[in-house]
């Protein structure tokens, strides 16, 4: 990344518009001027007491800046985290149920056409057909400008207005990988032998699907699905851009292009230990979704 905080605030093609002086308290203040050595054992001493530092940007501290935006990206990346699940494993079932069909074959293309697009391509595509030619819903921000309305529901409406397409294009984007995922699993448990056992003996279709085979589908792809959720709030950076919503995926775009190195330490950190807690509850969860892998003690105890 060329430059510095200092060059940006300077201005590299507007002309010089801080004085030495300036400039020489400015590296004094923020203790640029510190050794490499320096500034990495106080940023470590940092994070160890929760002190990310100063912004250089917003001159407010990196905790209070993140503590402002994450309720967006939480908001957002949430809803979006629950539709796909719950979408994703209901049409993987139902579509690894029926493959054999033809009408499958056209689904499982559609789907992964989709799933093909990158984020911040299906977003555009939502904001130019819902945004600009049918103009249902805003093209950007989290609320309406100016509203003075004391209805909490009239603030509610209008922040879920605002997070629809956001929601739809982090949703779209990773239902199609668990809809993958589910589907790929339920063909295979579909064959199996205790499947066909149920299918003699008369159960029926609906509850073969969604009692027997759902069980058997969601512990191999869970651990995978809950790494998906952590690499969700990477992917609300670009939509987050895009729809220029306040999250912690645009505050940390706007950092980049500042130079604001606080903040963006602060953030990189965050959205790491976001993935880092998800795969944490992935271990924890999966042992009581697969008693197999809890250890050879317990198997010797329940035996």
């Amino acid at each position: 990344m060329p430059g510095g905080p200092l060059e940006y605030l300077e201005g590299q093609e507007s002309g010089a518009t801080l004085t030495e002086q300036q400039k020489n308290s400015m590296i004094e203040y923020y203790g640029l001027n510190d050794s490499m050595a320096e500034q990495f054992i106080d940023y470590i001493v940092g994070i160890v007491q929760f002190d990310f530092g100063f912004s250089y940007t917003y001159k407010l501290p990196v905790n209070d800046i993140i503590m402002d935006h994450i309720s967006y990206t939480l908001w957002i990346v949430g809803i979006s985290s629950v539709l796909s699940i719950v979408i994703g494993i209901f049409l993987g079932l139902l579509s690894g149920w029926v493959h054999h069909k033809k009408g499958d074959k056209t689904f499982m293309s559609t789907m992964l056409a989709i799933g093909a697009l990158p984020e911040f391509l299906f977003g555009m595509l939502l904001l130019i057909v819902f945004g600009v030619m049918l103009d249902m819903l805003p093209m950007s921000g989290a609320h309406t400008p100016f509203m003075d309305s004391e209805s909490i529901w009239v603030k509610v409406n209008d922040a879920a207005k605002y997070a629809i397409l956001p929601i739809v294009t982090l949703t779209m984007v990773n239902l199609t990988r668990i809809y993958l995922l589910v589907r790929n699993e339920t063909i295979q448990v579909a064959s199996s032998p205790y499947i066909e056992f149920a299918k003699m003996k008369g159960v029926r279709e609906i509850r073969l699907v969604f009692r027997h085979a759902f069980k058997n589908v969601l512990i191999p792809i869970f651990t995978l699905i809950m790494i998906r959720i952590g690499y969700t709030f990477t992917g609300a950076i670009f939509v987050e851009t895009l729809f220029s919503y306040p999250g912690i995926g645009q505050l940390l775009k706007e950092s980049i292009l500042s130079r604001d190195y606080p903040l963006m330490h602060g953030l990189f950190l965050l959205f790491a230990v976001m993935i880092l807690i998800c795969n944490a509850l992935a271990d924890s969860i999966y042992p009581k979704l697969d008693p197999r892998v809890r250890g050879g003690k317990h198997v010797e105890k329940v035996l």
